[in-house]
């Protein structure tokens, strides 16, 4: 089951296995990482690029991948507390 979670696995490679679980499950946990893997796509192409707009263009793709690094970070967080009911007492 490969839904594009590869780069997220590079990134967090002691949560592969969350990764792998939430991605089954988890519909925009799914695209979360897909646009992750497209946002550093586009940084490595800004970077090489003689356009211009590179400078701005790939300061405006770092960001974005470490606000989705971020995301991602805390769904991986949120997935690894386990809630504990407490049974009423008698």
């Amino acid at each position: 089951m490969d839904y594009d979670t590869r780069f997220a696995k590079r990134i967090f490679p002691a949560s592969a296995k969350t990764i792998d679980s939430l991605a089954a499950r988890d519909d925009n946990f799914r695209e979360l990482c897909a646009d992750f893997s497209i946002a550093d796509e586009l940084r490595r192409k800004w970077e090489t690029s003689s356009a211009p707009e590179r400078n701005e263009r790939h300061a405006e793709c770092l960001e974005l991948v470490e606000t989705l690094r971020n995301e991602i970070e805390a769904a991986l967080e949120s997935a690894s507390v386990i809630v504990i009911k407490l049974l009423p007492r008698r």
